[in-house]
């Protein structure tokens, strides 16, 4: 079987295969960075990008907060308003109070970034598809001698980038082995022995398992690192979809529990009504067919990352300017995330829409999905030309097509 391709895993981790084999949900993993990774990290986020975005962009509150001595700062404290055409907003960095605070200790933290910061959205999006998960990226900027968050975990994988500076961390062991969301009046957070301490410099990479303990610090200069997050869809999210499917396929799985099977005076109804279930469960799952559940779990994956081309789409809009008759047309690159033959006719799915075409349209379809270019007035493809430009301009709109290189 061929290797996965995993450039942006390996950008983090060197050796990607031995990374999921040793260190993947299991222990932490410290990548010293190679010659030139630095400028890599930093491409991705600067910490003169960040203060832009906050200070002049407009971006709005929660997609920043500040945090000091672990805990989050009231952010009252630091927004303000203005107004907006005919709307007044609440949410926007107030700079110079975001300043009094960054002067007293506290750090700017950028979350969310992958849907505002165009080369976070592609990294992230890129290592979503490698990993079939769905991933987020953070950015800390902290002044110097100072302390984020007290010692925690996260509950979701995370590869720590530092961008500039230093920051010397404290790594703890998982003593809550793969957590999951904590819910309110949760026990408190447990954490194993102390596995690493030491200091990371523009270019390292740290990875660390959901679970993992960790705190960090400043020394005598500012530092900006990234967390990229991956949120892992677990087994448990296989349940749940599991859950909505089956009894659309099963009306057995409908049926109510037997009268009395939930009383105190005969808890053995219940067991007995158990082991019915188990068995009814593991003969169903035993045909199942897994399709929707892989292709529900797809739709959440990329439900944190904005679908590609969208400014483009939009650009479109704006020129309306659709394709002519004679216009060689192709599959846009990365467009497309799945497609599906049918008795009506072709499914094609984006991250934001699914788009049906007629069984008509199939030999259109399948000519674009072969990589090659198509006109409305080529015969090739069997339509008459007002049929094929409907057909071409529709995809066109969608943002499924764009003109042939040339």
């Amino acid at each position: 079987m061929a290797t996965a391709s995993r450039p942006c895993l390996r950008a983090l981790v060197g050796d990607d295969e031995a990374f999921l084999a040793e260190h993947w949900e299991q222990r932490h993993l410290l990548d010293r960075g190679a010659p030139g990774r630095a400028d890599d990290f930093a491409a991705l986020l600067r910490s003169s990008d960040l203060l832009e975005l906050v200070a002049e962009r407009g971006l709005r509150s929660p997609f920043f907060r500040l945090v000091r001595d672990g805990a989050g700062l009231p952010a009252s404290g630091y927004l303000r308003s203005a107004g907006a055409g005919h709307t007044t907003v609440h949410d926007l960095a107030n700079p110079g109070r975001i300043a009094e605070e960054i002067w007293a200790g506290a750090t700017l933290v950028g979350q969310a970034l992958q849907r505002t910061w165009p080369p976070l959205r592609d990294f992230c999006a890129a290592l979503a598809g490698e990993l079939g998960h769905r991933v987020q990226a953070n950015a800390y900027l902290s002044p110097p001698d100072a302390e984020g968050f007290d010692l925690h975990y996260d509950t979701h994988d995370v590869f720590v980038l530092q961008v500039e500076g230093t920051k010397q961390w404290s790594v703890h062991a998982a003593a809550d082995h793969l957590p999951h969301r904590r819910r309110r009046g949760a026990p408190p957070p447990r954490f194993g022995e102390p596995v690493w301490d030491g200091g990371l410099e523009p270019g390292d990479c740290l990875y660390l398992p959901r679970g993992f303990g960790h705190r960090a610090r400043t020394s005598g200069e500012p530092s900006l690192h990234l967390t990229v997050g991956v949120l892992a869809l677990t087994w448990r999210h296989v349940l749940r979809q599991l859950a909505d499917l089956l009894p659309e396929q099963d009306d057995a799985l409908r049926r109510a529990l037997p009268p009395g099977a939930l009383t105190d005076e005969a808890p053995e109804r219940f067991d007995e009504a158990w082991d019915e279930f188990r068995s009814l469960l593991v003969e169903r799952l035993a045909t199942f067919d897994p399709t929707p559940v892989r292709e529900r779990l797809q739709q959440d994956v990329w439900s944190a990352h904005p679908p590609p081309g969208a400014a483009d789409e939009l650009a479109r809009a704006v020129r309306g300017a659709v394709p002519g008759p004679s216009d060689a047309m192709v599959l846009r690159h990365g467009s497309l995330e799945r497609h599906e033959w049918t008795e009506a006719g072709v499914v094609l799915v984006r991250r934001d829409r699914v788009v049906r075409l007629p069984a008509a349209a199939a030999p259109l379809v399948r000519r674009l999905l072969a990589g090659d270019p198509v006109r409305a007035d080529d015969a090739a493809h069997g339509l008459d030309v007002d049929s094929a430009l409907v057909v071409v301009r529709r995809l066109f709109r969608e943002g499924l097509l764009e003109r042939a290189a040339g």
